[in-house]
């Protein structure tokens, strides 16, 4: 009888320990999460892998920067988050005119000229997701978001063409998720 009593005292922690697994778990999986996915997308339609996640709220920016490749300056491209998950472009800055850059004011767009920068703004452009193409030699295109700077050449390879995604999930799949980029990240650096 008194074996019994032990083995059920035993019993008690870990049921309350279960049942705390169990509701972080369940509060893991209804805490929503937004994200910017980053993809690579080969030539093959079908060829779509997901190289990065950067977590980040309705509202929120985060920056482009490159270098042109003719004028060798940069030019600072920022972005905000909508609401419903769309990507606004709120600014460009650049120190000097260049191919494909802006000229002057188009549609809705206005422009400033301060301290030797040109600063154009006011646009009504949205993306669902936001292409880029990294730059070969010169562009070294750098995502800054949260204070964080990311080289994207660190994510894929120059020429390369890539995505950048916003998405709502959860808690329980963003950490998956990140579980996974890391153990891909850390097995392809030893492969190396």
């Amino acid at each position: 009888m008194v074996d019994n009593r032990r083995k059920m005292k035993c019993f008690k922690p870990l049921g309350f320990l279960t049942a705390g697994l169990a509701l972080v778990l369940l509060y893991l999986y209804w805490m929503p999460v937004t994200v910017l996915q980053i993809y690579e997308e080969e030539w093959q339609p079908s060829s779509i892998t997901r190289l990065a996640q950067y977590p980040i709220e309705k509202g929120e920016t985060f920056t482009i920067i490159w270098t042109h490749s003719v004028t060798r300056q940069p030019v600072t491209e920022v972005y905000r988050l909508n609401d419903d998950l769309t990507i606004g472009i709120e600014e460009m800055l650049f120190n000097e005119h260049g191919p494909n850059l802006p000229s002057g004011p188009e549609g809705s767009t206005l422009w400033e000229i301060k301290n030797g920068m040109f600063r154009v703004y006011n646009y009504d452009m949205v993306f669902e997701a936001l292409p880029v193409r990294i730059g070969q030699m010169v562009a070294d295109h750098t995502l800054v978001i949260r204070h964080k700077t990311i080289p994207l050449q660190e994510l894929s390879r120059p020429g390369g063409f890539i995505t950048i995604h916003p998405q709502q999930t959860n808690a329980l799949q963003y950490l998956f998720e990140e579980g996974r980029l890391w153990l891909i990240t850390k097995i392809s650096k030893e492969t190396a």
